[in-house]
């Protein structure tokens, strides 16, 4: 069977059965089997692909179509310009939350800093992304869960970050005991409620666990501003993301612990998406 066929059938039966980006996900299904690049799918387009590899990617096409995304499927995530390990016992890294490691890289331009907390890290992504720029920080990584700290701790020596991260399981902070200047967060903010009205890639294969955010989808917040004063020193900022409609709510929250909105950010689709405060 020629590539571009198999190209075709795979764009028709995905679009066929509503998959939001038909060809690309094509694309990246033939890109991963066949080890090839963009390029390579245009000029071996007439080359005859054998039937042991033609059975694979069907078998990858059947799972993508119970609506198992691509990245969960093959394992890894393109996030700030690295490729993260990534498995059902993390959250799926969003090109959304790359806005923390902007915000935190220009931060870390303007001020001292020596140490970052990460709370509920899952894969790593977002301290591993600000630490590979800026090699003389160190950071921790926390998390509940003990299969996503494994994770992070392999992206880790992926990127050859051992030296300056370090992961651990905690419940929030209740394991810390030390101080730092630069504390960033995406925590769970999905209202128990909403969960079962995600989308099937979301409800299905990322883990309740980083979605669940209680009742009103703020319990975590309450969580993290209650303690937080704890663990910052004194010039520290806090960076964290938020869902839909719930900067006010985040706001009031942390201003009835002491802390200050410094400013507010709008994702790549305008929404407010992460909020900073000191």
């Amino acid at each position: 069977m020629l590539l571009s066929e198999i190209k075709k059938k795979l764009s028709n039966n995905f679009l066929i059965n509503g998959i939001d980006t038909p060809e690309l996900d094509a694309r990246l299904v033939l890109k991963e089997v066949l080890s090839f690049n963009d390029k390579d799918l245009i000029l071996e387009e007439n080359t005859n692909i054998s039937g042991e590899i033609v059975e694979k990617i069907f078998a990858i096409e059947a799972r993508r179509l119970t609506g198992e995304p691509i990245s969960k499927i093959f394992k890894k995530r393109d996030f700030y310009e690295s490729t993260f390990v990534i498995s059902n016992d993390v959250l799926d890294p969003r090109p959304e939350t790359e806005l923390i490691v902007e915000i935190a890289n220009n931060f870390i331009k303007k001020n001292e800093v020596k140490n970052i907390l990460d709370l509920g890290t899952g894969s790593g992504c977002i301290l591993l992304s600000i630490l590979k720029e800026n090699k003389k920080v160190n950071g921790l990584g926390i998390d509940l869960s003990k299969e996503a700290i494994k994770i992070a701790r392999k992206n880790s020596k992926k990127l050859q970050l051992e030296k300056n991260s370090n992961f651990l399981i905690s419940n929030w902070m209740n394991s810390i005991n030390f101080k730092y200047d630069l504390v960033v967060s995406n925590p769970p903010y999905i209202a128990s409620g909403d969960i079962k009205k995600l989308s099937k890639n979301v409800k299905d294969f990322d883990p309740i666990l980083s979605l669940d955010g209680g009742d009103d989808g703020l319990d975590c917040y309450r969580v993290i501003a209650k303690d937080l004063k704890r663990v910052i020193n004194k010039n520290a900022i806090i960076i964290i993301e938020i869902g839909h409609n719930q900067s006010l709510s985040v706001i009031e929250i942390f201003k009835k612990n002491n802390f200050k909105l410094i400013k507010k950010y709008n994702d790549i689709n305008g929404l407010e998406r992460v909020l900073t405060f000191h």
